[in-house]
């Protein structure tokens, strides 16, 4: 094929054929991804916020005139409400249980603190760059 390819061809190999030759080049690369990465999110954060600051402009405008449906080009503009559960944090946990336990803080803390203790944990791998002041990276 004509070109250069995009895909790291050690992705999936046996650890046994990865050599310290190869790691230069493989941070390198990963290095420059992370950097365009970092670009990329940079820009998509932006774009977040202007689509977020649009899309309450227009919801403000559709529930002040009783609008459900705009109809455009490429299909309709739809106005939904749904409901969103509270997370499971530890202060609704803790609050939640003493309500359960009918004022029992001690009973609550000691259920909060024993599904805490018994969370499933994992380990997780992970890279991360940490740039110097100095560095052009």
């Amino acid at each position: 094929m004509a070109g250069t390819s995009t895909a790291l061809t050690v992705i999936g190999a046996p650890e046994s054929s990865l050599g310290m030759h190869e790691l230069p080049n493989l941070l390198k690369r990963w290095m420059t991804l992370h950097s365009d990465l970092t670009t990329l999110l940079a820009e998509a954060k932006e774009k977040k916020s202007q689509s977020k600051a649009l899309r309450d402009m227009i919801l403000k405008i559709m529930e002040k005139n009783s609008v459900v449906q705009l109809n455009v080009t490429k299909g309709a503009v739809i106005h939904k409400t749904r409901e969103k559960k509270e997370s499971l944090s530890t202060d609704y946990l803790r609050k939640t249980a003493e309500t359960f336990f009918e004022g029992d803080a001690a009973k609550a803390d000691a259920l909060v603190k024993f599904l805490e203790e018994n969370r499933t944990k994992s380990v997780v791998h992970d890279l991360r760059f940490s740039k110097t002041k100095e560095s052009g990276l």
